[in-house]
């Protein structure tokens, strides 16, 4: 493992654990201020947007709880096997609430960039 490799990992682990205790402000001391996050619908490009994501995701999903199950980097790549529960309570795109917890998993890619997280 590389000297950088370590660092990248404890980074993202922190920005995992921000995500998780909606921390805001250790999020954007993390990313990078023209971050960008690919997601399976959208992109969102800067801080902002992604913080405005986070709080609507929250709204839907208060109780969410996401575990990292595996982290692995190589050079500025940092990717992250992750498992999430969380109960849906308001709408989600075309879907009223219903009450149930939802269970999923995925993976994520993390490039860091300058000790900053740059892209997902």
């Amino acid at each position: 493992m590389s000297e950088t490799e370590l660092p990248d990992r404890e980074l993202v682990r922190d920005c995992l654990t921000a995500f998780n205790e909606q921390d805001r402000d250790l999020m954007t001391e993390l990313l990078a201020a023209e971050v960008i996050e690919h997601g399976i619908r959208d992109e969102h490009r800067g801080v902002e947007e992604i913080l405005e994501s986070l709080d609507a995701h929250f709204e839907t999903f208060p109780d969410y709880g996401g575990t990292t199950e595996a982290i692995v980097a190589e050079d500025d790549l940092v990717t992250v096997r992750h498992s999430a529960t969380e109960t849906h309570t308001r709408h989600y795109r075309d879907i009223e609430p219903t009450g149930h917890t939802v269970e999923w998993g995925g993976i994520a890619i993390y490039r860091v960039e300058d000790g900053e997280i740059a892209e997902i």
